[in-house]
């Protein structure tokens, strides 16, 4: 096994939980190891700090799987992980089939995402390390999760990151062409071999028990970037009428299905289309919503789109302050890590200002119980999501 000397700066870190080590960090490379490979990293005094999968070609060199210079990197050790991350889920999500069963780097395995669909898994092998071990930790899965059928979603960005090209295809078993699943009295249907992500946005769980939780019959709901409709369905079924908006006609057409197939048809209804040119339509028209939502995708990947991204989000919340009644309210989400609370505040602030209105923070949230988020690791808290009353 190789060995990485760390520059004495990055030592303290790794020691102290964090999981990845940077090109700039590395002082000395003992041997070639190749994409994937373990490596063993020591401290400028040969001191053993934690073993992780190398990659020559990626900005981050190493990321950190165990600590303990004895544990051995085999199935069995992907078979205790997958279980430690199954048992701290257990009993903490509650009324749904649909879970996030390994998030990465926040459960310990690097790079593996492992979202559960009823009895259906869906993949993704995000770095060169965990597609070394790919063999291994699919026969893992297979041992502890009993799932009839996995689906590999290997098609981010992050592996061409790494050197990798995309992988999709069945994993093992069979992978249903729609998937049902439940959250609360709620059922969509999935498709993970072409929905965005793994097929749903499982981290939005507990926004839309809280949007639903704000809403009363008479409700007027407006759900932008709907995907398949994940806020609208719920608030459909508290007895609101909603519509949905999104430039993906394909997920549009699936919320259709999903409404009729909840018995919300008639409360239900899209519009397709740039999200920013219908809201501004919907300005002209006069239309007036007593509950907006805003999760737009990723619009900051890195740190030098962070400007632009709040310059559309202050667009978008100045056109759902406009929109929205009196003491209506407004869910202002970022899926983007790079995007902070404060931005969202900020945001926020001057889109109200720029239109009237005075807001009140009824609560932040930040994503669910089994997407992790580890205080040593700032890059697993990424959701972030403001909740506001408008006077």
């Amino acid at each position: 096994m190789s060995t990485v000397i760390v520059k004495a700066e990055a030592v303290k870190k790794l020691r102290n939980q964090y999981p990845w080590l940077y090109a700039d960090e590395i002082a000395e490379l003992r041997g070639a190891p190749d994409a994937g490979a373990l490596v063993a990293l020591h401290d400028p005094r040969g001191d053993f700090i934690a073993r992780a999968f190398f990659n020559p070609v990626s900005h981050i060199r190493a990321r950190v799987l165990t600590q303990d210079p004895t544990e051995k990197i085999d199935r069995a050790f992907f078979e205790t992980r997958l279980a430690r991350a199954a048992a701290q889920r257990a009993h903490v999500i509650g009324a749904t089939n649909a879970v996030r069963l390994v998030h990465a780097e926040a459960d310990r395995l690097p790079g593996l995402i492992v979202d559960q669909f009823a009895e259906t898994l869906v993949v993704q092998f995000r770095n060169a390390g965990v597609e070394q071990f790919r063999k291994e930790i699919i026969q893992a899965l297979k041992k502890t999760t009993g799932a009839r059928g996995a689906y590999e979603r290997s098609d981010t960005q992050a592996r061409a990151e790494e050197g990798l090209r995309e992988q999709v295809g069945e994993l093992f078993g069979e992978t249903p062409e729609e998937i049902e699943i439940f959250e609360d009295d709620v059922t969509y249907a999935v498709n993970p071999r072409a929905g965005q992500k793994t097929g749903f946005y499982l981290d939005q769980r507990d926004n839309r028990r809280l949007w639903r939780g704000l809403m009363k019959p008479d409700s007027r709901a407006l759900d932008v970037f709907s995907y398949t409709g994940g806020f609208a369905l719920h608030a459909a079924k508290a007895g609101a009428a909603a519509l949905a908006v999104d430039k993906d006609s394909l997920a549009l057409r699936q919320l259709e299905k999903n409404a009729a197939r909840n018995g919300v048809s008639a409360r239900v209804g899209a519009r397709w289309g740039d999200a920013e040119k219908i809201l501004a339509q919907l300005v002209a028209e006069g239309r007036a919503f007593s509950h907006i939502a805003l999760d737009p995708p990723t619009l900051a990947k890195h740190k030098n789109d962070v400007p632009p991204a709040k310059q559309l989000f202050t667009r978008l919340c100045r056109d759902a302050f406009r929109l929205l009644d009196p003491a209506g309210v407004l869910l202002v989400s970022t899926c983007a890590y790079h995007i902070g609370v404060n931005d969202l505040i900020e945001v926020s602030r001057i889109a109200a200002n720029e239109v009237g209105r005075r807001a009140r923070v009824l609560t932040v949230t930040y994503q669910p119980a089994d997407h992790p988020w580890i205080l040593q690791i700032p890059e697993t808290l990424y959701l972030k999501t403001l909740a506001l009353r408008a006077d």
